[in-house]
This record gives C-alpha cells, structure tokens and sequence, in this order.
C-alpha cells in the first residue's frame, strides 16, 4: 500500500530526475553546437583570426591632396605639393611625358619634387608619379597627378608670339656663347637661323665660324649637362656644336624656333622631289 504522500514524494522525485536528464541533454547540444560553430566551415576561425589581424594592421605611407604647383610652361619650375599621411617619411619620383595615345616616357635624371619644364615638354602632357614610403621601407601605392590641369605643356604667350613672328619673317638670331673645338672655353657669338639653314659667328670676327644647312637628319636636343645649353648635332661627320643660352627660356625658344624652321626645310624638299618623280 502506497499513501498519497509516499506517491506524491516519489512523483516528483521522478519529475525532478526527468528535469535534470533534460538539462543535461540541452547543455551538450549547447557545447556541441559551440564545436560546430568553430569547426564546422573549414578554416572559418582561422579567417576570423586574420580578419581581425587585417582590422588591426595601419594603413600604408600615402599623400593626400596631390598636386603639381605652378603654370607647366618651357622654362618655368614646377615643384610637387600634398600632404604625407600614415607614417609617410619620403617619397620616389618620376617626372613623365604622356602623349595624345596615352604613350609615355619617363624623364631620364629626374627623380626629385622640382623640375624644370623644357622644350621638349611642349605638346605633351606632364605627369608626376609617386611612391610614399613609411618607416622600414614600407611602400605605399603608386600615385599620379597631371600638371596644367591635364592640359597640354604650351609656351607662354610672350615665347608663342616671338616664335611665330620669327617664323613668318624666315629668320631669327639669337645672342649665345660657342664651344669652339675641343677646347672648354666658351665665346660669345651670333646664332642666325634662316629658312634653309643657320650659322655662328663669334662676336667682334669677320669670319662665320660654323655655317650649315638644314638635313632631315639635323637634330637639336637639349644636354642635361648644360642647364642652359643647346646641342645642334648636323651629320654623324662631325662634332655637335653645344651653344650657350643666356638663360633656360631663351634655350627653349631658340630649340623650338630651330625645330620649327628645319621641319619646314625638309619638308620643302620633299615636295620638290615629289613635283620631279611626278
């Protein structure tokens, strides 16, 4: 025989019994649940260990606000400006020279925040790009930023205008200083450029010392040892002449004016064999 109490007693121990096993079960799905979350995808807390690397990992060395400062025009400084953000120590430059096609060279020997703009810019547009670097060589993307607004290296209208005029009348002279020889020693004299060639004639002499007419292969380049010099290079026969320009300005005008009168030499000669063939 079985009271109530004694019944009671022993239907709740049961329950009670009932309530732990199912506790029981409830807290290892828990746990087994919290295995499969760090196990079941493959590498999954691996990843969340990088990401939270990736989230902890400085930005690299950059410049803000790139910009190439001052007009791009033949004798003229441009210098490189922005601000140098995460860590950024210095910087690698490379001036560039980009075309209508989107072909570039990139200018040999400059490599620092300041250049200046030279004859040979003109009719191309002028890019600077650069490299940030932080602390232990770190080195950030690569930047680049076009002078002028991304508009076209021209001459300035003073340079323009005397160009042109010079161009119109067939002839032009130029005050210089000459390297005669081998020797070092540089002498005033007189460039005269005329239509079909030029000629160079040291002050206070009544003799032409050099006298020339313009070949397809006439080459008129700017020395990168001669801030200021001009280098007429006339037939592999002979020696290139180096004149001396009173400053860089006057270098570019006289490279471009010679450039101008030799393109429009040679191309007279070939309408005239063109008009003999045909």
């Amino acid at each position: 025989m079985f009271s109530i109490e004694t019944l009671g007693a022993a239907a709740i121990s049961m329950a009670e019994a009932a309530e732990e096993e199912e506790e029981g079960i409830e807290s290892s799905s828990d746990a087994l649940d919290a295995d499969s979350e760090l196990s079941g995808s493959p590498g999954s807390f691996e990843e969340r260990l990088l990401s939270a690397a990736e989230a902890e990992e400085p930005p690299p060395p950059g410049v803000e606000d790139l910009d190439i400062a001052g007009a791009a025009r033949p004798g003229r400084l441009v210098h490189v400006r922005g601000f140098a953000v995460h860590g950024t120590v210095s910087c690698d430059f490379a001036w560039v020279r980009y075309s209508d096609n989107g072909n570039h060279c990139y200018i040999t020997g400059e490599n620092k925040d300041v250049y200046l703009v030279t004859a040979d810019d003109v009719d191309s547009y002028l890019a600077i790009e650069v490299v940030p670097i932080g602390k232990g060589e770190q080195k950030g993307e690569l930047l680049r930023t076009f002078a002028n607004d991304h508009r076209k290296v021209s001459c300035d209208p003073k340079m323009q205008h005397e160009i042109e005029r010079n161009f119109f009348l067939g002839h032009a002279s130029y005050n210089v200083s000459v390297k005669i020889g081998y020797s070092n020693r540089l002498e005033k004299a007189k460039l005269a450029i005329r239509k079909q060639g030029f000629s160079v004639k040291k002050t206070g002499s009544p003799h032409v010392t050099y006298d020339q007419k313009f070949l397809p292969s006439t080459a008129v380049t700017i020395p990168k040892e001669h801030s200021t010099g001009v280098l007429i290079d006339c037939s592999q026969r002979t020696e290139p002449l180096l004149l001396i320009a009173e400053s860089s300005s006057l270098r570019d005008e006289i490279v471009l004016t010679m450039r101008l009168f030799i393109q429009r030499a040679t191309e007279k000669k070939k309408r005239r064999r063109w008009c003999l063939f045909f």
